[in-house]
């Protein structure tokens, strides 16, 4: 009977050893799956506030969803860096790779193509919010030169491929609104209407000398108009005259008198 007891325990102990090691040889093969094609980790960094974006936030590229937030923290608490690089926002987004046909590919192969995607075809990482919910997510693009806004070099060795920001269309109306109203702001406003009245007085002054002076020449205009109009009528007389006697043209109006003869 005791035999038995013991064969059991064996036998349990055995099935338990077991399964524990499949677990841990699927976990390590799961994890070389990820690593080679099934998930790529790629790095961004953002000066900017990062309100509705949290671990979980859908990434997308070209509007397709590909990935999502794996980690959202300052990057001071990730690389050794001073100064105002410390209050930068590090997000590490993990990328299906299958789905950007990355197959068969190491993380340091993906990262290699991410690397020349950013390169040659300007791929940056854009912080969005998603409507009237508030919530945030990264849109991964390509960009015409052109539409790329600057930002500050980074002072450390990303350890992961690296996505350079890209601000978003309505972070770039915000800070050309932001510098309008400082430029308003700093305007002296009572100088500047000073000026207005000035150049509007100077305009009334040039206005009432210009009317003056067209007074002052009415009589000799009006004197002017008298003789144009008398000329006009001399050389209308003198047209009819010659339409009825073209020989006018050519001799005087009255023929001079002929001699009289023996």
């Amino acid at each position: 009977m005791a035999n038995d007891n013991h064969t059991s325990y064996r036998r349990i102990g055995f099935a338990v050893f077991s399964g524990a090691i499949a677990i841990v040889l699927s976990l390590i093969y799961l994890g070389g799956i990820r690593g080679r094609g099934d998930e790529i980790l790629v790095e961004t960094h953002y000066d900017k506030p990062v309100s509705g974006l949290s671990v979980g936030s859908v990434v997308n590229f070209r509007g397709v969803k590909v990935g999502e937030v794996r980690e959202i923290s300052f990057v001071g608490s990730k690389y050794d860096v001073t100064g105002a690089d410390n209050s930068r926002i590090y997000i590490l987004m993990a990328l299906n790779g299958r789905a950007l046909g990355f197959e068969d590919m190491t993380q340091g192969e993906s990262g290699a193509v991410v690397a020349s995607l950013v390169k040659k075809f300007n791929l940056r990482a854009t912080v969005t919010t998603s409507g009237i919910t508030g919530l945030s997510r990264i849109e991964l693009n390509y960009h015409r030169p052109e539409q790329l806004t600057e930002h500050r070099p980074v002072s450390w060795t990303p350890r992961h491929a690296f996505i350079p920001p890209q601000e978003s269309l309505l972070d770039n109306i915000s800070d050309a609104a932001t510098k309008v109203l400082n430029q308003i702001n700093q305007m002296d406003l009572s100088s500047a209407w000073s000026n207005v009245a000035a150049s509007v007085e100077s305009l009334a002054r040039t206005a009432s000398a210009a009317q003056l002076m067209f007074e002052a020449l009415q009589n000799d205009i009006d004197r002017l108009l008298d003789d144009l109009s008398s000329t006009a009528g001399n050389i209308k007389e003198m047209a009819s005259e010659l339409k009825r006697n073209p020989s006018l043209i050519i001799r005087d109006r009255k023929p001079a008198r002929l001699e009289e003869t023996e």
